[in-house]
């Protein structure tokens, strides 16, 4: 060892601190999305499958986000859009009062409660039109 690190993961902070740009530059995940701004634009992080249709008005949805949770089983219900977004989905454009998909929100209000599918979508999949 020399000083307070271990030799071994000289090469792990290496990396970490080459993408290091200044005081703050790292920090820009902890920003709230501006108000109207979709929270769940299209990500690297997050994978969305839509894994069966359980009624005419829910379906089953995996969803896997590396920066906050992953849910394999989650229950999706229709509604109208009350503001306008992104579908995770596809990325379309979502407008208020468009027919979408939502995590069903019960005593524990999941951490993609505001994400959105187009009802479209789902009904323009094969499987599940």
């Amino acid at each position: 060892m020399n000083g307070s690190r271990a030799p071994v993961w000289d090469h792990v902070i290496d990396a970490l601190l080459a993408g290091y740009h200044g005081e703050g530059a790292g920090e820009a995940y902890l920003a709230r999305p501006a108000p109207g701004i979709a929270a769940y634009a299209l990500s690297p992080h997050i994978q969305v499958e839509v894994i069966e249709r359980l009624s005419v008005t829910s379906i089953a949805v995996l969803w896997q986000d590396a920066t906050r949770c992953r849910y394999a089983d989650q229950v999706w219900i229709s509604c109208r859009a009350r503001k306008k977004g992104r579908c995770a989905l596809s990325g379309a454009v979502i407008r208020r009062d468009d027919f979408i998909y939502k995590p069903r929100v019960r005593s524990a209000v999941p951490a993609n409660a505001n994400a959105m599918i187009l009802a479209s979508a789902i009904a323009r999949m094969p499987s599940l039109g």
